[in-house]
């Protein structure tokens, strides 16, 4: 398998996450073959970079168990568009969160230890479905890192999917024809970081976000 085949992921995230400007087939064609063109501007050239840095780093590592460890390695794999310091646990002295439409979250920063139990209980679920989506939606609203979170998130679902040999990928909600998707979605995640309503977007994304592995 090779970082092409992770093109609905990469879009989707680089999409809906950090708005992302370049067409799809302008993203697949610098995942195949690092071309350039159609890529529009510097911006979406370091995201679309990171994406794909990621992307190679979880399929070389396919074997490797979900740990705070390896989600730390997955964020440190996003060198030019995330936060000063790739890799790195946020501290509370930071003041770091993100706001939504229902207030700003900034839940307190997690230790290594607080992060390896919540890996284990988000993969502790029924198939690999389910916690794969849960193990998304927990390191999102925990906001383990300094920045990409949900980027880490979702490139760390995937990661134990191929790890699992499922025959699917998970990928973020989004149709270029009708942005109530996306915005449904956000509307969701966001719910869920503030409310604690995980039931709602955990559905969503067990129900829309699969696609077959390519």
């Amino acid at each position: 398998m090779n970082v092409g085949q992770l093109l609905e992921v990469i879009f989707t995230a680089g999409v809906v996450f950090d708005n992302l400007s370049t067409s799809r087939p302008a993203t697949a064609r610098f995942l195949e073959t690092g071309d350039t063109t159609g890529v529009r501007g510097r911006g979406d050239l370091a995201l679309l970079e990171d994406l794909k840095a990621a992307g190679e780093f979880i399929l070389s590592n396919t074997a490797t168990p979900i740990s705070a460890a390896y989600l730390r390695r997955i964020n440190a794999t996003l060198t030019r568009s995330a936060a000063l310091n790739p890799g790195s646990l946020r501290t509370d002295d930071q003041g770091i969160g993100v706001r939504t439409r229902y207030g700003r979250h900034e839940p307190s920063a997690v230790s290594e230890q607080a992060l390896d139990m919540l890996v284990t209980e988000a993969l502790n679920s029924d198939t690999s479905k389910d916690a794969a989506v849960d193990l998304f939606l927990e390191i999102a609203r925990a906001q383990p890192f300094e920045d990409g979170d949900k980027r880490t998130a979702i490139f760390a679902a995937n990661s134990y999917l191929l790890g699992e040999g499922s025959s699917l990928l998970l990928t973020v909600p989004f149709d270029e024809k009708d942005p109530s998707v996306a915005e449904h979605f956000n509307d969701l995640l966001a719910r869920f970081y503030v409310f604690g309503e995980k039931e709602p977007v955990r559905e969503l994304l067990v129900r829309q976000a699969y696609v077959d592995k390519r």
